[in-house]
């Protein structure tokens, strides 16, 4: 079997908008500047560590980096300008078979049927292997890492040698959703680059440019929940987040006592035969609720609805239940998602045992 087709064989851990396909990046101008600004000066770091919120384009990013390293535009080329034409490089790039990029991220158990949950440290020798061998016509050599936070202690520490002696003419791109758990002694060893959260604007740009058949105050709704993540922007509007939501808020008013009935049949869509994407994007969007909704109490700013009638359930359920178990069940709503994806935990059960939470701080 060819390296294509074993890629094209297995599932892709970033479903159907992996990061090597993106080619239109906003928002991130600062960071391209930068990095656009050293290779004009022959100044190119060895590793770069690309830092921010998860879901805002760092991966998509690296890959328009490597983009233009292995195609080897002109120096002075700002990084953010799409390459046209058919070139090698890139159609390389975007089939996941370049022979001088290496893209270093959670792998696909066989055996399991699953992603892995860390990145081994065997994964790290496989790329160290990749660094011995000799790049095509004298390239540049690159290394995507998405994410260091996924990768074991281990792991961290093989890729930490690494870097202490980098190879020649080669570049890491390090992508961190929570910098500040990285080794001090990997961020003292990269450029930093900060990635900021997109605005609304940028958000609805991107949403009805991809979904051209969302009605305008949906995209408004999804680029408003989404809390500047470009992918959580999509994902909403993919599955019908603006709807998802609505229920939500009703069995939300309807607490402590909601209908039991309605709520069984809402949490069914997160069982084993709902769309595992589902539960990811009701996390999130119940975890910003209940952030928001504490927000607005603590720094009596209120609570701002996404329509009309929100800001009232809002009030009523922060007015009776307490503000410090009211944030100790938003960090429980994003530690058991963590968990739930790790372990392939029972969503359905969790989602109920969410709402019963909810309701025992309402008792």
């Amino acid at each position: 079997m060819s390296r294509a087709d074993e890629i094209e064989d297995l599932p892709d851990i970033d479903g159907d908008r992996p990061p090597r396909l993106t080619r239109e990046i906003i928002g991130h101008d600062t960071a391209f500047d930068a990095f656009t600004q050293a290779r004009s000066q022959g100044r190119l770091h060895h590793s770069w560590l690309l830092s921010g919120i998860k879901g805002i384009g760092k991966a998509s990013f690296a890959y328009q980096l490597s983009r233009h390293l292995l195609h080897d535009t002109p120096v002075d080329t700002p990084v953010q300008n799409v390459i046209e034409g058919d070139s090698p490089a890139v159609q390389l790039i975007e089939s996941g078979t370049h022979p001088d990029l290496f893209v270093l991220s959670r792998s696909y158990n066989r055996d399991t049927d699953k992603f892995r949950t860390d990145i081994p440290i065997d994964d790290v020798r496989r790329m160290k292997s990749f660094f011995q061998l000799t790049s095509v016509g004298r390239n540049w050599r690159i290394c995507i890492i998405d994410s260091l936070d996924e990768m074991n202690r281990y792991s961290l520490n093989s890729l930490l040698k690494i870097l202490e002696e980098p190879p020649e003419k080669s570049i890491f791109l390090l992508v961190s959703h929570r910098v500040g758990g990285v080794l001090d002694t990997i961020r003292s060893r990269s450029r930093q680059l900060d990635f900021k959260p997109l605005t609304l604007s940028h958000l609805e740009h991107l949403i009805t440019n991809q979904r051209t058949s969302i009605a305008p105050e949906e995209a408004a709704a999804a680029a408003f929940l989404a809390d500047g993540s470009t992918q959580t922007a999509l994902t909403l509007a993919e599955l019908g987040g603006f709807d998802l939501y609505r229920e939500m808020v009703s069995l939300l008013d309807g607490l402590p006592r909601p209908d039991i009935e309605i709520l069984h049949r809402f949490a069914d869509r997160f069982g084993p035969r709902g769309d595992p994407k589902s539960f990811q994007v009701f996390s999130l969007l119940l975890s910003n609720w209940v952030h928001r909704a504490v927000r607005g109490r603590i720094d009596g700013t209120g609570f701002v609805p996404v329509f009309a009638g929100e800001d009232a359930v809002a009030v009523r359920l922060t007015e009776r239940a307490a503000i410090e178990p009211m944030l100790g069940l938003w960090e429980k709503i994003g530690h058991e998602t963590r968990l739930a994806e790790q372990l392939n935990l029972d969503k359905k059960q969790i989602v109920l045992d969410w709402f019963a939470d909810m309701g025992d701080l309402l008792a």
